[in-house]
């Protein structure tokens, strides 16, 4: 197990299971089906496109996209989240998900959208494991189709970041504390239940707007607007957003 500046380097691994889930449960669809709404109206989803949420969680973005089509798949490494996203499945129907590391695209098929959303990207210690997984993003577009990504805006991190909370979810008490280091934000999470601690870890890089898209017009795909916010506001230093529209080129 790498151990990089005292934590691990693979924590996306380990955290996103049954833990995360609890901790996050207070999360509804609200913002979801806010940002869903802009992409269908900066976008020309038809019944035909075929759509791909990566990093699709348990499949809340991808639920709710599937009431424009029926051809959309979600794509995850984690094995419990995508379990609880069948749950949600009605035999037949989209979405179809598939168990993956998003840097190996394990599809046959050219997709009209890829979007990444709710900061689902930056997990890698290496931005050249950032850009593989942009240039996997471009080549399984087809022409001139289109990548969304909803990232943190880092400005508005840096302004608003609460170095530690404690608070109860359910019986579960849980304890953050976070930190910025080297461009990336950092997050220790400590659950405690029934007199047992499990730690976790977040570490996600603060990409700067111009380094985002500097790095996907490298992957041969080139940015077209950018908002600030799931409401359609446009981006400032001092949103809370950026989530970047972006074309193959």
């Amino acid at each position: 197990m790498s151990q990089k500046d005292g934590y691990n380097s693979n924590w996306y691994k380990e955290w996103f299971g049954e833990d995360y889930l609890v901790v996050y449960q207070h999360r509804d669809d609200s913002d979801a089906k806010q940002l869903i709404k802009l992409i269908a109206s900066n976008t020309n989803i038809s019944k035909e496109s075929k759509l791909l949420d990566l990093a699709c969680g348990n499949g809340r973005h991808a639920y709710l996209v599937s009431k424009y089509t029926q051809n959309v798949f979600g794509l995850d490494l984690s094995e419990h989240l995508l379990s609880e996203a069948r749950k949600k499945k009605v035999v037949n129907q989209s979405p179809a998900f598939v168990r993956a590391d998003m840097r190996y695209f394990p599809f046959n098929i050219k997709f009209d959208i890829i979007f990444s959303l709710f900061t689902s990207f930056g997990y890698f210690e290496d931005d050249a494991m950032h850009l593989q997984v942009a240039r996997e993003i471009q080549s399984s577009l087809k022409e001139n189709g289109l990548f969304v990504i909803d990232y943190f805006n880092p400005n508005y991190v840096e302004k608003t970041l609460v170095a530690r909370g404690n608070r109860a979810v359910g019986d579960i008490e849980v304890e953050e504390e976070r930190w910025i280091s080297n461009k990336r934000v950092h997050k220790n999470i400590i659950i405690q239940r029934d007199g047992k601690l499990k730690t976790f870890h977040e570490s996600v890089r603060m990409f700067e707007l111009e380094e985002l898209t500097s790095l996907l017009n490298e992957a041969g795909i080139i940015t077209k607007k950018v908002f600030g916010d799931y409401d359609g506001s446009p981006y400032n230093k001092n949103s809370k957003r950026m989530i970047v529209f972006a074309e193959k080129k």
